[in-house]
């Protein structure tokens, strides 16, 4: 009994060291995790105007568009907004100015699938800068991700135009007389560049008198200084187109206007009728 015993002690003993000599493996799971963001809107090329032609003292629409892109579909685009400026004398960041600055802070934009079609319009007012301006589009998407591209190849021409008042109206005078005073003419300069004028003009005329009508030589003219002497120191209108140096400088914060003064000279012998001509005034360039 004591042999077996000890026989069985030892089997024990060399198990334990068996399981002893074995590594100790217990499992576990370790959770992993990733946040993906909303892929960020691409923005195309930029399609524009280009070659602007102003309107006589008025606006025009001048588009800016593109093709934005969203992996996420073009329905987690957010909000496409534009900016137009005149690179040589501001910067895209400063406040709107009618003559170099524009902005679109909700531009129009539709589309399917993931790309839409973006359209930024701006309406230029007749003065803005004669130069090459710069269109730059950005688009949002609603995880505010942000994409953005431009163009500088955005061309507004020169306008040289002008307004002038309806009528010139010298009144009634008698055979023989000449105007006392002036009858003022005020010229709004309608372009984005500064102006001279030429001047011509026609007989005043009417139908039914049998003797000779007004000559357009007798109608006289100063476009710089007022009440001014009818013989001495005004210019005779003629038929042919006559540069006048006026210098109406383009239009910045307000409306840019100048007078031209005018006197009229009556034949002594002249029915009395009511006699009527045209005045043409035509915006050149400013020398």
């Amino acid at each position: 009994m004591k042999r077996n015993n000890i026989f069985y002690g030892v089997i024990f003993g060399m198990s334990l060291l068996v399981l002893l000599a074995i590594p100790l493996v217990i499992g576990e799971d370790v959770i992993s995790s990733v946040s993906i963001l909303g892929a960020s809107p691409v923005v195309g090329p930029l399609t524009t105007s280009d070659n602007i032609a102003l309107s006589s003292c008025g606006t025009v629409l001048v588009q800016c568009n593109t093709t934005v892109t969203d992996s996420n579909g073009w329905n987690d685009i957010d909000v496409v907004n534009a900016t137009l400026w005149d690179a040589a004398s501001t910067t895209e960041g400063a406040s709107d100015d009618n003559s170099s600055h524009y902005t679109n802070q909700s531009c129009n934009f539709t589309g399917s699938g993931s790309t839409a079609n973006a359209n930024c319009d701006f309406t230029l007012q007749y003065h803005a800068n004669a130069t090459e301006w710069t269109c730059k589009i950005y688009a949002n998407d609603t995880s505010s991700n942000v994409d953005s591209n431009s163009t500088a190849d955005v061309t507004v021409n020169t306008l040289r135009a002008l307004d002038a008042e309806s009528t010139i109206s010298f009144g009634s005078l008698s055979p023989g007389a000449n105007s006392s005073t002036d009858v003022n003419n005020t010229l709004t300069n309608c372009g984005n560049a500064a102006i001279d004028l030429n001047l011509s003009g026609t007989n005043l005329t009417n139908t039914s008198a049998s003797v000779t009508n007004i000559s357009v030589s007798n109608v006289k003219y100063n476009v710089t200084d007022w009440n001014q002497s009818y013989t001495a120191n005004m210019t005779s209108l003629t038929e042919t187109s006559t540069y006048a140096d006026f210098s109406l400088a383009k239009r910045t914060n307000g409306v840019t206007t100048n007078k031209t003064y005018w006197k009229i000279g009556i034949p002594a012998s002249i029915e009395t009728f009511l006699y009527r001509g045209n005045i043409t005034f035509t915006a050149v360039a400013d020398t």
